[in-house]
């Protein structure tokens, strides 16, 4: 536990090593060769797989989509899915797989858009991690309060920041599971929480209502908006606990000053980027002495998390992780944006009125888990050591980004870094945008994973 009180993470890494039985094993393969088409030879597939999860210790699923990704596959098509925790589920994911015990269930008519009669289930699930409300698009269901179920090819969608997993019928069975089984979900953490109870930051979900909570402020900015026609000035920023950073966002003039401490109640939590506290109408603020609180000093050097903790939490606002870069991704180093939308030009795209650019996307990993990380040009032009007039003569000479790409894979590739900046989870999975980065002393990863487990195992 370091001096913010952030404990080794809380997430296990599910499937993430192809000891595994052949058929298993090739499953996997012909499910990427499919989401590919036939960009990519199978014995490719085969050998990219094995090095970024045996090799690089890349969760299974996470691999799988970055290797669709990186060969412009579609990771949509993508059929097996590793099996998940429900923490780990986020919004609009498909193909999803997971066990867990059914805590409720519901029986209940609706009628559909065409005016007919359907019957469907619904309820909640729960393992390790959280609760989750469920619907079963089933007019039978033989599942009863406290059955361990197998669940296949889910999907998840989001209302009111609130995750909702889809089952269809005939995806769900019964299994056996003693640890499941045996489970009480009355101390299970959960997505809502009790009015008044007090909560630290850590442990926000988008969802919450009635959030009760002692921070520090620690930057406040104003922002003018139109609502309904109106002109409001809004409120946001950072805000501080000994369990991390977040961002808030005030739909009212509280008085908020940055460096003071404040016992804040009757708050809730929205998405964006991560979790964002947000402060209404009804929002209390009483001013507090924050003895138990850093102070703004104790900021400064930003809040270190294990990737594992992130993802967990939906992302962060300002966060400092270490690890290793296992993987430099193909469409970094000079690349080209459009001047209206700032997207990327994609290969084949018209380049005539691209604005060139420097970037670097990586793969990320600290043992506890892994991200695709992004470092924008002034980063690059550091890690380089040039700037983009220097890179674009470069590429130039070199009759292509080819040998940009391979400089900067010389200067990342399996080096330990530090990085600092924001982080966001989403139905891609963790994304982490780079601030400032600087070498961070050599990092034992398979002894930081074997720490990991050995803590979350008690």
């Amino acid at each position: 536990m370091d001096r913010f009180g952030i404990a080794a993470g809380s997430k296990k890494k599910r499937g993430n090593n192809m000891n595994t039985n052949e058929t298993d094993f090739e499953t996997h393969v012909d499910d990427i060769v499919k989401a590919i088409g036939d960009k990519l030879e199978r014995n490719v597939v085969v050998s990219e797989l094995k090095r970024y999860v045996d090799d690089y210790g890349i969760d299974l699923a996470t691999a799988k989509e970055s290797i669709v990704r990186k060969h412009q596959g579609n990771p949509g098509a993508l059929q097996v899915g590793a099996e998940k925790l429900l923490a780990q589920i986020g919004p609009s994911e498909n193909n999803v797989q997971l066990k867990a015990k059914i805590v409720s269930v519901f029986r209940k008519e609706v009628t559909t858009k065409e005016g007919a009669q359907k019957v469907l289930f619904e309820g909640e699930m729960g393992d390790s991690t959280m609760r989750m409300r469920y619907t079963y698009w089933s007019d039978q269901c033989d599942f009863e309060n406290g059955d361990v179920v197998e669940v296949l090819n889910a999907y998840s969608k989001s209302w009111n920041d609130r995750i909702t997993l889809n089952i269809n019928e005939g995806s769900m069975r019964k299994v056996e599971d003693e640890e499941l089984k045996n489970l009480d979900l009355g101390i299970v953490k959960q997505s809502t929480n009790a009015a008044g109870e007090e909560i630290e930051l850590v442990n926000l979900k988008p969802g919450m209502s009635n959030v009760t909570v002692e921070l520090r402020v620690l930057e406040v900015e104003t922002r003018n908006i139109t609502v309904k026609g109106e002109a409001k000035t809004i409120f946001g920023g950072n805000v501080g606990d000994k369990s991390g950073t977040c961002r808030f966002t005030s739909w009212e003039d509280h008085n908020i000053i940055a460096g003071k401490a404040y016992k804040v109640e009757n708050a809730y939590v929205k998405e964006f980027n991560g979790p964002d506290l947000q402060f209404g109408e009804y929002t209390k603020f009483t001013e507090v002495e924050g003895e138990d609180l850093p102070s703004l000093k104790d900021y400064e050097d930003g809040v270190q998390y294990t990737l594992a903790q992130l993802d967990e939490r939906n992302g962060a606002s300002d966060a400092v992780v270490e690890g290793h870069v296992f993987t430099v991704r193909d469409d970094s180093g000079l690349i080209f944006r459009d001047k209206e939308t700032n997207r990327v030009i994609r290969n084949g795209d018209d380049r005539k009125n691209g604005v060139p650019d420097l970037r670097i996307r990586m793969i990320f990993d600290d043992g506890s888990g892994s991200c695709t990380a992004y470092l924008n040009r002034e980063l690059t032009e550091k890690i380089l050591e040039r700037d983009l007039d220097s890179c674009l003569e470069f590429v130039k000479e070199n009759f292509g980004p080819e040998a940009l790409l391979d400089e900067i894979e010389d200067a990342l590739l399996l080096k330990p870094l530090k990085l600092r900046g924001f982080a966001r989870s989403d139905e891609y999975g963790l994304s982490f945008f780079a601030r400032s980065f600087e070498p961070a002393t050599e990092i034992d990863v398979p002894n930081v994973a074997r720490q990991f487990l050995a803590a979350l195992e008690g």
